[in-house]
């Protein structure tokens, strides 16, 4: 509801009052169902009480920004929902699931995200600025490169990564301990982003050229 998402209907146990226990009032059906119901329906362990169904937001054109990060492959709907949270808390200004990913609304995906796919727009494919690849094992590390300007962070799939036939106009790595092989999808995208928001605070690195 914070987020603007059009609610459909609302299911509540008899113990929740939506507006004594959350001081939510809403303008949708809402529907009394009996204790357990939500359990056996929802996907959670331990249910809250209350649950909606919403209308999915539709994929938008890419909004004006200079920060977008794109998931070329991503198959986890763990990693995909983790990525997105990363994305919007660093800064992103859209999130792009190009042909090949998990679907954004898989359950798994949506509560990985912890509420910030609710919170970005969704975009259609299409570029901006540079394109920056990544890749554990060639690039300029990450903190050596001027990532200040308009950008779209590119990450790949958990097992291939990136297809090095990618069109991406740089490519960057993480700097890491040569005994490890690679890191998580979702962590390389959390530490390249959180980087990228790094750098448009404090600018880049001294011999970073930037």
């Amino acid at each position: 509801m914070a987020a603007g998402l059009e609610i459909v209907e609302v299911f509540v146990e008899p113990i929740i009052d939506l507006w004594a226990d959350m001081g939510v009032s809403v303008d949708a059906p809402t529907w009394t169902v009996g204790d357990g119901v939500l359990a056996n329906v929802g996907s959670v362990v331990t249910p809250q009480g209350v649950m909606a169904t919403a209308r999915i937001p539709e994929t938008v054109p890419l909004p004006d920004g200079n920060f977008i990060v794109e998931l070329a492959g991503v198959a986890d709907p763990g990693n995909a929902g983790t990525i997105v949270r990363s994305a919007v808390a660093a800064g992103a200004q859209a999130v792009v699931f190009s042909p090949g990913s998990v679907d954004p609304w898989n359950p798994k995906t949506v509560r990985a995200s912890a509420g910030a796919l609710f919170r970005v727009p969704l975009a259609v494919a299409a570029p901006v600025g540079e394109r920056v690849g990544t890749d554990p094992h060639q690039g300029d590390h990450c903190d050596q490169v001027d990532l200040t300007g308009p950008l779209t962070l590119v990450v790949g799939n958990e097992a291939h990564g990136l297809d090095q036939t990618a069109a991406v106009d740089r490519w960057v790595s993480i700097p890491m301990a040569e005994s490890v092989e690679s890191l998580n999808v979702a962590s390389a995208a959390a530490i390249l982003c959180f980087e990228i928001a790094r750098q448009r605070r404090s600018g880049p690195s001294p011999d970073s050229g930037g």
